[in-house]
Order: structure tokens, then C-alpha cells, then sequence
């Protein structure tokens, strides 16, 4: 029982979930009545629940896409049923899935429209990275980039290019641009024959895959023109990516509004991310009169606006207004800080948006707050600030204060500020869990990384803990990150990622 209390030893809803199923199966057994089965369970799981510091579990059930009981394997196993889906963990590590609080989401998905393969070495190598791009990459969505030097290595053959990207044309150039490669798809939709002029041909007279001169030109045209435009393509690469590193929700400060575009992916079932989906602060009078419908537990939200301190008086002085004005306006407002000046500045601001508008629930943000100074730490936590922070953009700085803003009483919420670095979660564990003096415990990192960053958007009911009516969010791990080496952490793989009760990604 020690597992389920909380840190003030009240029950948490694990221990009150484990004896209101005793009661039921009690029931059952005196009535003879079925327990309804769940859609899915995991089991023999080492399922950290993130409701307290020592909670945990073993396994859990889901009924549509919210998690409907947590306990051991021997109750939950009494919910599954004909067509449950039953996934056995393997005594591996459950975790709610990573929210991460700061991305571009859409550079993110941009980031795979070229690949650079400058500084590959081998024919081997060249064909992994073409792979991983692939698979990320929507149907029909063509690689473009290359820029190769292949002097002292051969090119892999062009049917093992073909056999990895079925469904992606590929377009590479070899440094100096006269020379490209190509697989068969991108000879197909330019209409290119295996017997045209300036096609390399090997011994057997069959096409490398090499073209040159007018061939090139044909390819080269037949590339869409909107290729790094194309917002539908480059989002669902985007939710591709992001499931495949656990990342099941984001928070996207790319301040353009995206909300249509991942609106349309999920009505066709390729939205894999629950984006809360920021536009900049001089919009607040559009976003206020054009908000989507807030049901529970939508894959696409909005209400949030982003915008720049710099710490400049005549700045500072523009931004009160249209913060006090959008606050008024019941919107959540999330401003860029880095640099004494500029957090102390929008620090000033929302105090005063606050002392102008009413005390209430409102949760402003700075981004990033790099470089506080100390005096202006507890001013967090005092008026409810939101500190969202980048452990591993700032990796190595030592004005990165979320040990000290934890202890502080600060809601801290993680994020990565991806495209900027890579989106991976373990990087930002990695780096909050070896920060010197500000280092933090990998239970703490992984919380601002779910309850946090929940908490961050006003989700922290819905999501963020493995709980029952929380949404069926989480991952399974490679490694236990409670208990691996803290130089490792950065090493650790997403097996299968969960979102709204389907699977979306799993390793191999």
C-alpha cells in the first residue's frame, strides 16, 4: 500500500480506483454480473503513474481513449474480453506521454524536407539515413537534398534504395549538382525510361540510378513546387516524428496559425499529436472571436498567444497594453525571455496585467526564462508565472534556474524548442538530470515533462498521469530512466507510443 500513498498520505485515486474494484469484483462474485471488458489493457508493466513520487502500478485498462482502471495485472487481466487487446509490457517502464511545452512544430516537420548526406561515408550508411527519413515522411512526399561525396565509396544499388522508399520519390544530388541520384519511382513520375540518354548503366546494363544532363533537368522539374510549402505533408512528418520519440502532446509556438491544417489531419486520421496551437499576441482580437469549440480532450486546441520581451522600456510599454487587453479577453499569453532585462521586463508586465485585470486562474508563461537573476526567482511561484524551459537548448549554461525555481514552488514545464535542437525528450531529461548545481532528480524532470507541461496548458485534469478518466496517453521505454545510469539517459528508446488509446508508433 506504501506505493499508493501521496507525499501528505491521503489516498490517491490509484489506491481509491484499487478498493472501488474490490467491491465491484465482490459484487460480481455474490451477483454473477460481468464487469464490462476494456478495448485495451497493458500488464506486467512497471507503470510509473507520475501522481507521486512513489507511485506505481503494473497494469491499467482503457475503454475508448481514457484510461478506465489502474492496479495490478491480476485485476486488470478480469477486464479483458474477446476483442481486448491485451499488451504485455515485459516488466518494461510506462510513462504518461512527453508534452512538450516549446516547439515549431512545423519546422520540425520541414527539418526532413532535405537530407544532407555530406558527411556520409559508405554505401551502408547512406541507405540508413534515406530509411529513417522514410519513414517519417508522408506518402508520396519526395527526399530531396543529397549534396554527397562518393570519390573513395560505391553508391548502394538502386533496388535497395527502391525496396526501402516504396511510396517516397528520391532525388539526391552529388556535390558539384551535374549529377544526381535517383530511385525508380522518381524515373516514373518524370516519365524518364530505363533506356534514356544520361542514365549510368552497371555491367548488366541495367540503370545505377545515376543521371546526368537532361535526364537531371526532367527530375529536377518534376520536383512539386510548394515541396517545402506543402503545410499538410509537412505536419503529418511532423506527428510522425514526434510518436516515434513518445512525444504525445506539444505546444506549438510557431506563431502562425496552424489549427485548420491539423484539424484536417485528424479528420483523415494522420494527427498522431495533441497540439495546442499558439498565434502571435497582435492577433488576440482574431483568436478571440474565432476559438474552436474546447471539447474534452481535443487532438487540436487554441487560446494561446506568443510574443517577445526584450526588456526595452518603449517595448515594454506596447506589450502591457496588448497583454492586459488579450488577458481581458480570457487568453493565455506566453512571452519570449532570455536575459536579465527581458524577464525581469515581462515579469513587471504580467504583475501588472494582473493588478489591472483581477486575480484569477490565468497561468502567463515566459519561454524560456534564461538568465533570471536570482532576486526575481520567487516571483514565479508569488504570482503564479508558468516558467517553460529548455533543459537541453540550454545544455551547459549555468543560468538555467529550474532546480531552483522547483524548490521555489514554480510550475515548471519542459519542452525542447525543437526545430532549434532535436525533439527527443531523453535529451531534455538527460541535461535537467546533469546540470550541476541546478540539477534536478529524473522523477522531477520527467513531471515538468507531463504534470508540468499539462498544468502549463490548462490540460493537467485530461492529461499528464496514468489515472483513471485521464486520456490514454503513454509510452513504454526501452530502459528504466529511474534507474539507469544519469549519463545514459539520452540513450533511451520509445518502444510503443499510445495516443487516444491507439497505438502509434512502435520500434521495428
Amino acid at each position: 500500500m506504501e506505493s499508493f500513498a501521496s507525499p501528505e498520505g491521503r489516498l490517491v485515486p490509484a489506491l481509491r480506483l484499487l478498493l472501488v474494484t474490490i467491491l465491484v469484483l465482490c459484487s460480481q462474485h455474490t451477483t454473477g454480473a460481468q464487469l464490462p471488458s476494456a478495448d485495451l489493457v497493458v500488464i506486467n508493466a512497471n507503470v510509473r503513474t507520475m501522481t507521486g513520487t512513489n507511485a506505481r502500478a503494473a497494469a491499467f485498462s482503457v475503454s475508448g481513449n481514457r484510461i478506465t482502471a489502474v492496479g495490478t495485472t491480476n485485476l486488470i487481466k478480469t477486464f479483458i474480453g474477446p476483442s481486448t487487446r491485451v499488451i504485455d509490457a515485459g516488466g518494461r517502464l510506462v510513462l504518461p506521454g512527453f508534452n512538450d511545452a516549446h516547439v515549431h512544430f512545423m519546422a520540425i516537420g520541414n527539418s526532413f524536407s532535405s537530407i544532407d548526406l555530406r558527411d556520409v561515408t559508405s554505401s551502408s550508411e547512406m541507405t540508413v539515413r534515406i530509411a529513417r527519413y522514410a519513414r517519417f515522411l508522408s506518402k508520396g512526399r519526395w527526399i530531396l537534398g543529397g549534396h554527397f561525396n562518393n570519390v573513395n565509396w560505391e553508391l548502394p544499388d538502386r533496388k535497395a534504395i527502391d525496396a526501402i522508399t516504396p511510396d517516397n520519390p528520391v532525388f539526391l544530388y552529388r556535390s558539384g549538382a551535374t549529377t544526381a541520384f535517383a530511385n525508380s519511382l522518381a524515373f516514373k513520375l518524370a516519365n524518364v525510361k530505363d533506356d534514356a540518354a544520361d542514365v549510368d548503366r552497371n555491367a548488366h546494363a541495367e540503370p545505377t540510378g545515376i543521371v546526368r544532363g537532361d535526364v537531371l533537368k526532367k527530375i529536377a522539374t518534376t520536383v512539386p513546387a510548394n515541396h517545402t510549402k506543402n503545410w499538410p505533408a509537412i505536419g503529418e512528418t511532423a506527428t510522425n516524428y514526434a510518436a516515434s520519440l513518445g512525444v504525445t502532446s506539444v505546444q506549438d509556438m510557431h506563431s502562425d496559425d496552424s489549427r485548420e491544417i491539423f484539424r484536417e489531419l485528424e479528420r483523415r486520421g494522420k494527427l498522431k499529436t495533441r497540439v495546442y496551437d499558439c498565434v502571435p499576441l497582435r492577433d488576440w482580437k482574431k483568436l478571440r472571436d474565432a476559438r474552436l469549440a474546447d471539447a474534452p480532450g481535443s487532438m487540436v486546441r487554441d487560446g494561446c498567444l506568443k510574443s517577445f520581451s526584450d526588456g526595452d522600456d518603449e517595448s515594454k510599454a506596447g506589450l502591457l497594453g496588448e497583454i492586459t487587453a488579450a488577458d481581458k479577453a480570457g487568453l493565455q499569453i506566453m512571452i519570449h525571455a532570455i536575459g536579465n532585462s527581458a524577464n525581469r521586463s515581462i515579469l513587471d508586465v504580467f504583475e501588472k496585467a494582473e493588478n489591472a485585470n483581477g486575480r484569477r486562474d490565468r497561468r502567463f508563461r515566459v519561454e524560456h526564462a534564461h538568465k533570471v537573476l536570482f532576486e526575481d526567482l520567487p516571483r514565479f511561484s508569488r504570482s503564479g508565472i508558468v516558467p517553460s524551459m529548455q533543459p537541453f537548448l540550454f545544455a551547459g549554461s549555468d543560468r538555467s534556474h529550474y532546480g531552483t525555481l522547483l524548490k521555489l514552488g514554480a510550475k515548471v514545464a519542459f519542452g525542447s524548442d525543437a526545430s532549434m535542437v532535436d525533439l527527443n525528450p531523453m535529451l531534455g531529461i538527460h541535461a535537467a538530470a546533469n546540470a550541476g548545481p541546478e540539477s534536478i532528480s529524473v522523477y522531477e524532470a520527467v513531471r515538468a515533462y507531463t504534470v508540468g507541461s499539462a498544468y502549463a496548458e490548462f490540460q493537467e485534469k485530461e492529461k499528464g498521469t496514468i489515472e483513471r478518466g485521464k486520456l490514454a496517453d503513454f509510452v513504454i521505454l526501452s530502459d528504466d530512466i529511474f534507474t539507469v545510469d544519469r549519463k545514459l539517459l539520452q540513450n533511451v528508446k520509445i518502444v510503443l507510443t499510445v495516443v487516444d488509446g491507439k497505438a502509434v508508433y512502435q520500434a521495428n
